[in-house]
């Protein structure tokens, strides 16, 4: 009995309890399918604006400096005077040329009327006009010289550097004054040989001038140096800028060179979840459930980002990131495709 008992105990049944998982939040959002995508390659190549006219204006003699008319930022015109040296020594010089000139001269009309009368010989006649001849070159020579005391502009410009002052002696050959022309301005840029084949001489190339708010301009390739630098294996590229207000040398300025295309996987910006320094978009799986994955992200362009790695071709990503929650479910409201072709 107390077996049968004990057995009428064991054989009571106990309620099961079952333990339901917590429902996962539901969010609601499109999804980007991933696919290869079509990029330019592009390559930047930076350098400096520059004058096409620019000039360093020196002494071709030695001479005190009387006198100083211009100063750095004065505008000029051409044939202007900007400096004049000391003339006095010169000016003596000449009045003494013109002196062996008139002499050299009353001399050859005396030679000429007694050749005439046949009493001088054609040898005295002769002489006298090679003395004319060299009083006349002499008087040049000094006429050259005495001119070199005026140093004028050698076009229309603006002074940008003042070496000297009003006292100082000039030496032929030193740098005295520093001019350009404002007015007409290129960049100067250095390009690698391998890229070198991406530009042509007349090619329109938009520049940008990051001191001018990033401002596009476009630009005539007006020169490419045949001899490249053999240290750097690079080559310098001009490019004429048209006449812009705030241009002016001295400025950073950058173009694109395009190398033909290449395959990639691009995503909405938007789908990029950044975190500090680490990036990561939202997977959603065949479950439809949202999960977090960090990726390596690219090049960026103007609505959309590069991925390198942590994404394939075939899955789907949130295209608006900041709706997205680790795990959750995702409703979806559309799916798109992105872009197969892309031009940024």
């Amino acid at each position: 009995m107390a077996v049968l008992f004990l057995a009428g105990c064991g054989s009571k049944e106990e309620p099961n309890t079952v333990v339901s998982a917590a429902p996962h939040k539901t969010i609601q959002g499109s999804v980007v399918e991933i696919t290869y995508t079509s990029v330019p390659v592009r390559v930047e190549v930076t350098g400096q604006v520059a004058a096409i006219f620019q000039a360093t204006l020196s002494s071709r003699i030695q001479g005190t400096i009387d006198s100083l008319f211009v100063r750095e930022g004065t505008k000029v015109s051409k044939g202007q005077l900007l400096i004049q040296l000391d003339s006095r020594d010169l000016q003596a010089d000449l009045a003494r040329a013109n002196a062996e000139v008139d002499n050299a001269k009353a001399h050859l009309d005396r030679m000429n009327q007694l050749y005439v009368q046949d009493a001088v010989s054609k040898q005295e006649m002769e002489n006298a006009t090679r003395g004319y001849r060299v009083a006349e070159a002499n008087r040049k020579a000094v006429e050259a010289q005495l001119s070199y005391t005026s140093v004028r502009a050698p076009f229309d410009g603006v002074i940008t550097e003042k070496k000297v002052e009003a006292g100082e002696l000039a030496s032929p050959g030193q740098p005295l004054l520093k001019m350009e022309d404002p007015q007409r301005l290129r960049l100067e840029a250095t390009v690698a040989e391998g890229d070198l084949k991406s530009v042509s001489r007349g090619d329109q190339i938009p520049i940008v001038i990051d001191a001018l708010e990033g401002q596009a301009m476009n630009g005539l390739v007006s020169q490419i140096l045949p001899a490249g630098d053999p240290h750097t294996h690079t080559f310098m590229v001009k490019v004429d800028l048209p006449k812009t207000t705030g241009l002016k040398t001295g400025m950073f300025g950058r173009f694109q060179l395009d190398k033909g295309s290449t395959q990639t996987i691009l995503v909405p910006s938007a789908a990029v979840v950044e975190r500090g320094e680490l990036t990561s978009l939202f997977v959603v799986g065949e479950d439809r459930i949202a999960r977090l994955r960090w990726v390596k992200l690219g090049r960026r362009f103007e609505k959309q980002v590069e991925i390198l790695s942590g994404i394939n071709v075939g899955e789907r990503v949130l295209s608006d990131g900041s709706r997205g929650v680790d795990g959750a479910a995702v409703q979806t409201a559309e799916t798109m495709v992105s872009p197969t072709t892309n031009t940024p």
